[in-house]
């Protein structure tokens, strides 16, 4: 008689049945349910602790915690979203991937709970999940407000060993892996509110080496914020380079210094930049474009829009095709559009103002329909 509920699923989860709910998640597993009934609760919570802090803690699946860790990240439970610190902490260097939290917003208790966690994480690890942690704080707190004392220490040792590492990496290494340029973007971009000499002379190090890909235009922010002579021979470059121009006007007009430093450039360059970069994603063209050229500019929506003509050797579009950068405020020169960057890929038309308006209005009416979701 008792057979019969032998393999009755728990209404609640301890540690130990977690564990096991956790490597059984297969492709039909709700994650949302095994958080729903985990039993932590003030009464239990040191036990909690006790056994994620332990040799337990290894029976996890490593390549099916991140799903667990994501959900218990959205949670508005605190103590559910206190164990995702924990387990974040504990199973820092043994996650076989990462999912998107940076992209979840935070409210401020939560982010108050969560920034211990983001320091030691950042400060433990040097893969995936420390750039994962760099970019919550920098989309949250990069002026480091609700930081205390110790902690910004702590951030700025741990900044330090990270640029000394890279910076000798750099030096010694003939090939360099692109994720080093990746974290040298994020590192550099959280420092600029550090204020630290030693982080001052390894990012001048650093710049003196040549080209750092993207984070050259995360160094020219924390030379323009600190006060720092700016490599003019860098930012030149940079301004030339159709593919960066545009991430470089946004980053300095966030910190209100593009007019000191890019007072030439032009809507039509960023534009023509945005469109560029947009191309280049893997999920659309792939890669810069063997031709492109402005078509002209129109109003749309009460914003300024940018028509583009592209051509790709070997796409399945035989011709020309149609592109839209935008839309842009119309009394300023801006890289921040307000979303209209788009191509169907179509076959460039006779009438190339009529194709560019339908195609603004089909980007505008997709997201709108997407905040009504």
């Amino acid at each position: 008689m008792f057979d019969l509920f032998k393999n009755k699923e728990p209404d609640t989860l301890n540690f130990d049945q977690l564990i096991v709910r956790v490597n059984g998640i297969n492709n039909n597993t709700n994650v949302k349910e095994i958080v729903d009934k985990i039993d932590i609760t003030p009464d239990n919570f040191n036990k909690w602790v006790d056994n994620i802090f332990s040799e337990k803690i290894d029976k996890f699946d490593m390549g099916k915690l991140p799903y667990l860790i994501d959900e218990l990240y959205k949670t508005e439970d605190k103590f559910k979203f206190m164990l995702c610190c924990m387990l974040l902490e504990s199973t820092c260097d043994k996650l076989e991937f990462l999912t998107n939290l940076e992209q979840y917003p935070l409210f401020e208790a939560k982010f108050l709970t969560l920034l211990n966690t983001l320091v030691t994480v950042y400060d433990k690890v040097d893969n995936a999940l420390a750039n994962c942690m760099a970019l919550i704080i920098l989309n949250n707190d990069p002026g480091f407000r609700y930081f205390s004392d110790e902690l910004v220490v702590k951030l700025i040792e741990a900044t330090i060993r990270k640029l000394t590492d890279i910076l000798n990496y750099l030096k010694n290494s003939k090939e360099i892996h692109p994720s080093v340029y990746d974290a040298l973007e994020l590192i550099v971009d959280m420092s600029c509110y550090l204020k630290n000499d030693e982080i001052n002379k390894l990012v001048k190090e650093i710049d003196d080496l040549g080209d750092n890909k993207n984070a050259d235009i995360f160094i020219i922010k924390y030379e323009a914020i600190n006060d720092i002579p700016v490599n003019e021979k860098k930012l030149k470059t940079l301004k030339n380079d159709s593919q960066k121009l545009c991430t470089l006007y946004h980053v300095l007009e966030d910190i209100e210094e593009e007019d000191k430093y890019l007072k030439d450039v032009t809507q039509e360059e960023i534009a023509k930049s945005d469109m560029i970069r947009w191309l280049t994603h893997p999920t659309e063209l792939g890669s810069v474009p063997d031709k492109i050229e402005f078509l002209g500019e129109f109003i749309f929506n009460n914003t300024k829009c940018y028509a583009y003509k592209f051509f790709k050797v070997g796409f399945p579009t035989d011709g020309d095709m149609l592109g839209i950068s935008g839309g842009y405020p119309l009394n300023k020169v801006s890289a921040n559009p307000c979303g209209y960057t788009f191509s169907k890929f179509e076959e460039l038309s006779s009438d190339w103002k009529v194709q560019a308006e339908e195609l603004a209005k089909f980007i505008y009416d997709y997201w709108q329909s997407r905040t009504k979701e």
